[in-house]
């Protein structure tokens, strides 16, 4: 078995609600979030069909790409009669 530190780290940004369910329920039977994605990794390669066809009412919207836009600064009047 080659060692982990062989193999490129992976992130995502799961959201905290869903994260901490997750781990409860997988640690209730006692399972990792790990270990479960990689279940997952091998279902989808031998059974990419029954995978799909099973996760296809929970698949995620897809985030926005890029940074987050700036909010607009306020704008202020240049008409003269909100001055008086």
């Amino acid at each position: 078995m080659a060692s982990q530190h062989d193999q490129p780290q992976r992130s995502w940004r799961p959201d905290p609600d869903e994260y901490e369910t997750a781990q409860s329920l997988l640690s209730d039977r006692g399972q990792s979030i790990t270990a479960y994605l990689r279940a997952c990794l091998r279902w989808l390669e031998h059974e990419p069909d029954a995978a799909l066809a099973a996760l296809a009412p929970y698949w995620p919207e897809p985030r926005p790409t890029g940074r987050p836009r700036s909010p607009k600064p306020a704008t202020t009047s240049t008409d003269s009669s909100a001055r008086d």
